[in-house]
């Protein structure tokens, strides 16, 4: 009975001491995109950026930063993201995402007979997106993604019960 322990005791540790490769330890496998959507810039005056933290070759947790730009300053809107890789390379391909949008909506100013107040909206939801991800041979990420979110809380006054977030990005792969 001692032997048949010890050599289980054996083929575990080596099946163990393999298993503990990570995306750490092997060096062409990168851990962090970090992207910007041009297009938003341009056309409508918001800033776009995405970061994403690559847990496996399959999944990716990370956040979208919409930001209002100049007379669209009044808007900021934040989307921590977990998504689902279907393709064959690492954490690239198809892929299927759950958000929260987390959305602040500055919209005017109103006298409330004590002074002038600013009208502050914030509001939450849970969405749901899909894109896809292509790798350049450098170091160069591009994306195509959108996902559509149903505000669920918070006072959305005259604010649609519907959000969304989109992203056709470039970025760097680290």
């Amino acid at each position: 009975m001692r032997k048949i322990l010890l050599f289980v005791m054996i083929i575990s540790s080596f099946t163990i001491a393999l298993a503990q490769q990570s995306a750490e330890e092997l060096p062409n496998f990168r851990k962090n995109d970090i992207l910007i959507d041009p297009f938003w810039l341009i056309g409508g005056a918001y800033i776009n950026f995405s970061y994403e933290r690559l847990i496996s070759s399959g999944t990716g947790v990370g956040a979208n930063l919409l930001l209002g730009a100049g007379e669209n300053d009044e808007f900021t809107q934040v989307s921590p993201f977990v998504r689902s890789y279907f393709g064959n390379k690492y954490a690239s391909g198809f892929f299927l995402e759950g958000f929260v949008p987390i959305t602040v909506d500055r919209e005017g100013f109103y006298n409330d007979g004590n002074g002038v107040t600013q009208v502050t909206r914030t509001t939450g939801g849970i969405g749901f997106g899909v894109g896809f991800k292509w790798l350049a041979k450098k170091r160069m990420v591009f994306e195509i993604s959108g996902g559509v979110a149903r505000r669920v809380f918070g006072e959305r006054g005259g604010l649609t019960p519907i959000t969304g977030k989109g992203m056709i990005g470039v970025g760097i792969k680290l």
